[in-house]
């Protein structure tokens, strides 16, 4: 019995220093030289989108990024990727941020008044889940979220698993970019319908869109150099389509793309 116990006890600790090691090679600090490399970018995209922004009331509603504080994983083998949030930057015409911030400042100051300076909270289409397909397309028309993913193995235009579904797509021409695609997703059961999604693949991508037999699109990233160097980004912009096609006009995508590694 007592030998039994000491074999469970034993198993018990080493399971535990497995699962402790496992989550830190998923998600660890980032060495001085992937700080830097990811700051490059990072500034970069600043200076391009937030500098020129579309014209009209949008005002910058939230803003996150790891400037600081980025931990990094080798989910793909050798290959550095960021951890949580990559960057991303959401807009808002000026009266909906207005009233936006309030109702949830004031919601947070009611709940816990020293935590009011976390009250940011992202226009993602997840939300939208709980509106009126007539407040979904309210909000659809009054943000804009731009999400950025760094060293990407692939872009998945559609994939079942997490109900994205392809209504149409086409790819479309944007100087410096190798690849760019105009997406429009397929309304929900409940009548909620995705915002459309301009996407631009900066770094070593083509078109080899490919289908799996799970049903996934995917298009697959070639990677030359791996390592601790960001070689590509996939930028996501969830806006109405001539908002979108304003931005790609107003960015210098070559700016960016001299950010990547070759």
């Amino acid at each position: 019995m007592k030998k039994n116990n000491f074999l469970r006890g034993a198993l018990v600790i080493v399971f535990a220093n497995f699962i402790t090691l496992d989550a830190q090679s998923q998600c660890r600090d980032a060495s001085a030289e992937q700080n830097a490399s990811y700051e490059r970018v990072v500034k970069a995209l600043q200076q391009q989108l937030k500098e020129n922004q579309p014209s009209g009331t949008w005002r910058i509603f939230d803003e996150r990024h790891s400037l600081g504080k980025l931990q990094v994983s080798d989910e793909y083998g050798r290959l550095f990727h960021p951890c949580g949030d990559r960057y991303s930057l959401t807009l808002e015409r000026g009266a909906a941020s207005r009233e936006r911030r309030a109702r949830i400042d004031s919601a947070v100051a009611q709940a816990n008044p020293e935590k009011q300076e976390t009250s940011l909270v992202l226009s993602t289409d997840s939300v939208y889940s709980s509106s009126t397909p007539e407040r979904s397309r309210e909000l659809a028309m009054s943000t804009i979220d731009i999400d950025v993913a760094m060293n990407a193995g692939n872009y998945r235009l559609q994939e079942p698993i997490s109900n994205r579904f392809v209504e149409s797509y086409k790819t479309i021409s944007v100087k410096g970019a190798p690849l760019a695609l105009q997406i429009n997703l397929k309304t929900d059961s409940s009548g909620i319908g995705a915002r459309p999604e301009t996407v631009v693949l900066l770094g070593n991508w083509k078109n080899n869109l490919r289908s799996d037999s799970k049903g996934n699109k995917l298009y697959h990233y070639s990677f030359a150099k791996g390592g601790n160097l960001i070689e590509n980004m996939v930028i996501t912009i969830k806006a109405p389509t001539d908002v979108a096609e304003e931005i790609i006009k107003k960015t210098d995508w070559q700016a960016l793309n001299q950010t990547l590694v070759k």
